[in-house]
């Protein structure tokens, strides 16, 4: 979890954000010019042999990973090239276009050209039955030019790649909280029963977009009258450069704060309010402000009622995904307490790379 950075665009009057004064971390907002090449291991030939693309699509960063069809070969890469997250639903349009950028990094890091690849697999947010078809056809086109041919390519959602990182077996649930939310029960591997993940507007209850969106809500509630006083005002202020308590210091620019804080907010995309996600978290580590309490355990019940909904008997190893449920912070620490007070196996994976990586080379014709 860590959207502490901006991304440039053409709003030249927006106020430049402060970082964040929480030491939760979230998924910063990658933009296709922060992408991040890192280089392979010294080799003394050229790499001809097969190989496999896996990577992890977020709505804030994606990850990709060349590695060898063989698991025991030597690897290819020392680490990920980071890119921008691609979920057409809260990353805006365009999205998907972006993943050529990282995908030619990561093939040039590892020394090998698209024709060598065997099996691409890519687990992408926001990829479910709605918008499957055009997202793969998007990918495909995406993809073509590097030489990767449509019958290598799979283009999946982000759950099965982030529930198979955690090599927990075939049955188990999935809790996923980064940008967005979902909840997935898994059987043989086949998701029979799922929860919420459906999009910033309509639910992804506890993702970062759903905090932030609560924190902009009270703050606005707070300083239109029309809610209860909070410190979320002051501390959405400093990240803002604004005084949305009185419009003084600094001076508002409109007259009136509340304005103030619409021109600062317009012309963000749904994904870019998961910057504000940590502000509930950084106010209960020191004195408790109870708007922001209740933030967090809005969030809090409504995971623990998912995972009594979903496995009502209790029996399956849960795996956390996600910036806000696989790092430390309020959400995660009261969630794990309370799973494993109840006696469950509770297993944190940083994201769906390693099951993605998996799928391909089950996917790869031998």
């Amino acid at each position: 979890m860590t959207p502490s950075g901006t991304r440039e665009d053409s709003h030249e009057n927006r106020p430049k954000l402060r970082k964040l004064p929480s030491p939760i971390l979230f998924a910063k907002v990658t933009t296709i010019e922060e992408v991040s090449v890192h280089s392979a291991p010294d080799r003394d030939d050229t790499v001809t042999s097969p190989v496999i693309l896996a990577a992890d699509v977020g709505g804030t960063r994606s990850r990709f990973l060349v590695a060898p069809l063989d698991p025991q070969a030597p690897p290819l890469m020392d680490s990920p090239v980071l890119g921008p997250g691609a979920n057409l639903r809260s990353s805006g349009p365009g999205a998907l276009q972006s993943l050529a950028g990282p995908a030619r990094e990561a093939l040039a890091t590892a020394g090998v050209t698209g024709d060598q690849v065997r099996a691409a697999v890519l687990g992408i947010a926001g990829n479910g039955a709605a918008r499957r078809q055009e997202i793969s056809h998007a990918v495909a086109e995406t993809l073509a030019p590097l030489g990767i041919t449509p019958d290598a390519l799979h283009a999946t959602d982000d759950h099965l790649t982030a529930f198979l990182s955690a090599d927990v077996g075939e049955d188990g649930l999935l809790l996923l909280a980064g940008t967005g939310s979902v909840s997935v029960r898994f059987e043989h591997r086949r998701p029979v029963q799922r929860c919420d993940g459906m999009g910033w507007l309509l639910g992804d209850v506890g993702s970062a977009v759903w905090l932030g969106r609560a924190v902009l809500q009270a703050v606005a509630a707070d300083i239109d009258g029309r809610g209860p006083r909070t410190r979320l005002t002051e501390s959405l202020g400093d990240v803002l450069g604004l005084d949305l308590r009185d419009g003084l210091v600094p001076r508002s620019a409109t007259g009136d704060p509340r304005q103030d804080l619409v021109a600062a907010i317009d012309g963000l995309s749904p994904a870019e309010l998961g910057r504000f996600a940590p502000l509930p978290g950084s106010l209960c580590e020191d004195a408790p402000d109870e708007v922001a309490r209740e933030i967090l355990d809005h969030a809090g019940r409504h995971f623990s009622r998912t995972v009594q909904r979903l496995d009502p008997e209790a029996g399956l190893p849960v795996v956390l995904a996600g910036g806000v449920l696989s790092t430390r912070g309020p959400i995660h620490d009261d969630l794990v307490s309370w799973l494993e007070t109840a006696g469950r196996t509770v297993v944190p994976v940083d994201d769906g790379l390693d099951g993605a990586v998996r799928l391909a080379r089950e996917r790869s014709p031998r």
